[in-house]
């Protein structure tokens, strides 16, 4: 069965209103779901996102998240979606992030273990998500789809009986597949210390994706980016926006003019 998570968030309403001004200004013949449906590669993008010019960008504009992604320097929507899964305070304290980002950056060569290739060759064998658990229960472990998803949420709910069972049919698994004592036991620790703050793929896709949409938006058109962000943001917000606009963009506020200011910033360029 398909689980649908539906948020409410106003950074949906926002996009749809840089779209509006990109599409009746410059006749940009955008939408939400073409952006998303493309290649999700605009080199603008990521460069923007690498220099730090993360402000108004939906899950990015904090601090700490803005200097991860300078670090992390992305380059594709994966590199996206792990940095949602991986900045968090779990994932930091454990160290994950920071294996992640030396792997990333080449400076440290990443280490599969036995069976693990497949399911955590797409984050230099560091394990990020829900569903490289499940998996490696399934491909080193033996378990079954199902068992996998009940491994994840036993050890969420730190159930220690019933998961020292599951150990023992995961030990006896991996000896059956052929795996090495000694890899199958690091790899049951890395499963049962990361099963409690792993993050959902699918849920980090949906916000990464989102991300990239008005990080696209305020690359290719920043006055209508910044159009919409002035409007949304409250009284101390927009010196921080006036700033990076002057240091990432050709956009630029004018003085008010009696015979054309408005209540509320608006483009008209």
């Amino acid at each position: 069965l398909l689980k649908n998570d539906c948020l409410g968030i106003k950074e949906l309403s926002k996009i749809q209103a840089v779209l509006d001004i990109c599409n009746r200004e410059y006749e940009a013949g955008l939408t939400f779901e073409g952006l998303v449906r493309g290649r999700l590669d605009d080199e603008k993008t990521y460069r923007l996102l690498s220099e730090g010019y993360t402000q108004n960008v939906f899950q990015f504009a904090s601090r700490g998240m803005t200097r991860f992604l300078q670090d992390m320097r992305p380059e594709r929507i994966d590199d996206l979606i792990a940095a949602n899964a991986l900045y968090r305070p779990a994932t930091l304290e454990s160290g994950s992030a920071e294996k992640f980002l030396l792997c990333r950056r080449e400076e440290v060569a990443p280490v599969y273990l036995w069976g693990t290739y497949e399911a955590l060759k797409n984050t230099y064998g560091v394990l990020v998500f829900q569903e490289q658990l499940a998996q490696m229960a399934r491909e080193v472990g033996a378990f079954s789809l199902a068992e996998g998803v009940r491994l994840l949420k036993l050890i969420s709910k730190k159930k220690v009986s019933e998961i020292h069972a599951l150990k023992e049919k995961f030990m006896s698994g991996a000896a059956a597949k052929g795996c090495p004592r000694e890899d199958a036991t690091r790899i049951w620790e890395m499963i049962e210390a990361g099963g409690g703050y792993l993050f959902n793929a699918s849920h980090a896709t949906a916000y990464a994706v989102t991300s990239y949409v008005g990080a696209y938006l305020k690359a290719n058109y920043p006055t209508a980016f910044y159009t919409v962000a002035l409007q949304w943001a409250d009284d101390k917000e927009i010196p921080l926006l006036m700033s990076e606009m002057e240091l990432c963009s050709n956009a630029r506020i004018v003085p008010p003019e009696i015979n054309t200011s408005r209540q509320e910033f608006f483009t008209n360029y």
